[in-house]
């Protein structure tokens, strides 16, 4: 009975050091990050992302803009380059409104031409009443697309 106990007691504190230690092994593998954001008439006009590990190094910055309703009309990312010691852009996401649709298009950076590539790809979401999705279409710059009906 002693023993059933020993081992029971055993079995309880090796499940809980494997425990410990498998979240801390977690936690190190991945990298922490910190955001500072400019906040300009309650909307936040730039994010910056910051990786932290063992200090701070940047990672990605997004700039927001918006219409006079405070609608978000576009996101432009960018990444650090720890070369150049630079942003360098990376995509560009930007939104049209109308009564009863949304149209998003997507554009990656070009770096040869140093231009957003035309659209790269483009959803309309279609609106009801409430101004909920109902539809959606996405078009690839191939001319591919896919719609799907909310129901």
């Amino acid at each position: 009975m002693k023993t059933t106990r020993m081992f029971k007691l055993v079995g309880l504190v090796a499940m809980v050091c494997a425990l410990f230690l498998t979240s801390t092994m977690k936690a190190q593998g991945e990298p922490n990050f910190i955001t500072n954001e400019e906040v300009v008439d309650n909307l936040v006009v730039s994010k910056v992302i910051y990786r932290m590990d063992g200090a701070l190094y940047r990672h990605m910055k997004y700039n927001f803009t918006y219409d006079d309703q405070h609608r978000m009309t576009s996101k432009e990312a960018l990444k650090w380059d720890g070369v150049r010691e630079e942003w360098t852009p990376y995509f560009k996401m930007t939104y049209a409104y109308t009564e009863s649709q949304i149209t998003l298009e997507y554009a990656r950076w070009n770096e040869r031409s140093q231009v957003y590539n035309e659209e790269v790809k483009k959803s309309v979401y279609e609106l009801n009443e409430a101004n909920m999705p109902v539809a959606c279409t996405t078009t690839n710059s191939n001319g591919d697309g896919t719609g799907v009906k909310v129901n």
